[in-house]
């Protein structure tokens, strides 16, 4: 599998950046691209949540005006957070919450910091370049990649690619070649023949602002953690895919497509299915 590469984020503030083997795509990067990679990194924050369990972290990213936006379960049920960059921890508070989402906005007036500019993930394709940007174990650490397919969901689309990320780097920025943020790492499925990364699109942060906190059950979990079968489609495909279970993956895709015979994503899963699968006897 691909690894984050980690790296001192002073030295990424202030120069540009050079590919590493661990972090090299399968074709070079267009002209400008890594000169674009420290612009956005000024956005990234690693965040501290403290709860009564203890504390976790992972990363957050700007998205307005001291707005920063993360996974909400790295927050889950913490009574104080701070973000931490390069100086001093600045409190935040929590001012919007989508648990179902997984996607919740903090709030510090002490940060000015511009926010990348939003794309659509409708405005993506796939094969386009993308870069990951967080921390992990306390680093900051960043991989290039490019987009392996998007998935309809709640008006936009989830996206699934190849720039790596690890623990801590959940909430971190999925960033375009013209460094857009497109993406807030979400979470993971790793294995030797199968790795897998998603985000949650970042369009929905203006629609999870505009709701503020959700109410919180005792069984919110979020959409990639609830039970099989309640999960939206494309996550039952994706476990399918993982296992390496390709008949039983064409055997639901070719439902799901039935069921939306308009999903692109659902028919690319039926062809990648058949490919793979065992021939008949």
């Amino acid at each position: 599998m691909k690894r984050v590469v980690p790296v001192s984020l002073s030295a990424l503030l202030s120069c540009a950046l050079t590919v590493s083997p661990a972090a090299a795509v399968d074709t070079a990067p267009p002209p400008g691209l890594l000169d674009r990679v420290p612009a956005a990194a000024r956005t990234v924050f690693q965040i501290y949540a403290r709860s009564d369990r203890g504390t976790s972290t992972g990363s957050a990213v700007v998205v307005g005006p001291g707005l920063l936006a993360t996974s909400c379960h790295v927050l889950n049920d913490a009574s104080r957070a701070v973000v931490v960059q390069t100086g001093e921890a600045l409190p935040v508070t929590l001012v919007a919450a989508d648990w179902r989402r997984d996607l919740c906005v903090v709030q510090s007036d002490q940060i000015d910091t511009r926010a990348a500019p939003l794309l659509p993930a409708s405005q993506l394709r796939k094969d386009d370049l993308v870069f990951s940007l967080g921390f992990t174990g306390g680093r900051f650490a960043y991989d290039l990649g490019r987009v392996k397919q998007l998935y309809a969901m709640d008006g936009s689309r989830v996206l699934r690619g190849n720039a790596a990320f690890a623990a801590g780097a959940s909430g971190g920025g999925l960033f375009d070649e013209e460094g857009r943020l497109v993406g807030i790492l979400t979470f993971y499925k790793l294995s030797p023949d199968h790795t897998m990364f998603f985000a949650v699109p970042a369009d929905w942060v203006p629609e999870v602002l505009a709701a503020g906190i959700q109410p919180r059950t005792a069984d919110s979990q979020p959409f990639w953690a609830e039970r099989s079968e309640i999960r939206p489609p494309f996550l039952q495909a994706v476990q399918y895919e993982y296992e390496g279970r390709w008949d039983a993956l064409a055997q639901y895709a070719q439902g799901w497509l039935e069921r939306d015979p308009s999903a692109p994503e659902a028919r690319d899963t039926l062809e990648q299915a058949l490919a793979r699968a065992a021939p008949a006897p």
